[in-house]
């Protein structure tokens, strides 16, 4: 029997068009899946060559470097303990625990983690008093050469 729209002997997915080829879902599958393999291989490409011209300058790279080592053995060395001993501080500074007193404040007596600041204090009584010292040393002289 003719259907009313004409389409005799057809399904409904049969009239439609898949994205302008004309396919229906099981024929336009193995389209998709190529598709895919055909991108997947060429960035698998693309990523073999980056990969292959990487290791090749790197390695022209650790050549060139290890000449350099070799015609400048002391100071490889010590710039290879420079380096470590700085990583290590670096290192020991972000791991390390914090501490609010410092190595003075726990293993010195009090008098001597305030000795700087008496010191300190006695510099400065010691500068008024030689600022003083010729109006002191005048009054002297003056009373001494009046009796």
């Amino acid at each position: 029997m003719p259907s009313p729209s004409g389409n005799q002997g057809r399904s409904r997915d049969q009239g439609r068009q898949n994205g302008g080829a004309g396919q229906g879902p099981r024929e336009a599958a193995p389209n998709v899946g190529e598709r895919i393999q055909e991108g997947a291989g060429a960035v698998a490409d693309h990523l073999r060559e980056t990969y292959d011209s990487t290791r090749e300058e790197l390695g022209r790279h650790y050549r060139r470097t290890e000449g350099m080592m070799a015609r400048n053995p002391t100071s490889s060395v010590l710039i290879g303990f420079g380096i470590g001993f700085g990583l290590g501080l670096v290192v020991t500074t972000m791991l390390g625990e914090r501490h609010d007193e410092t190595w003075s404040e726990k293993h010195l007596p009090d008098s001597l983690r305030r000795l700087p600041d008496s010191l300190q204090d006695t510099l400065e009584r010691l500068g008024d008093t030689v600022r003083t010292l010729p109006d002191a040393l005048k009054g002297h002289l003056a009373s001494t050469l009046r009796r």
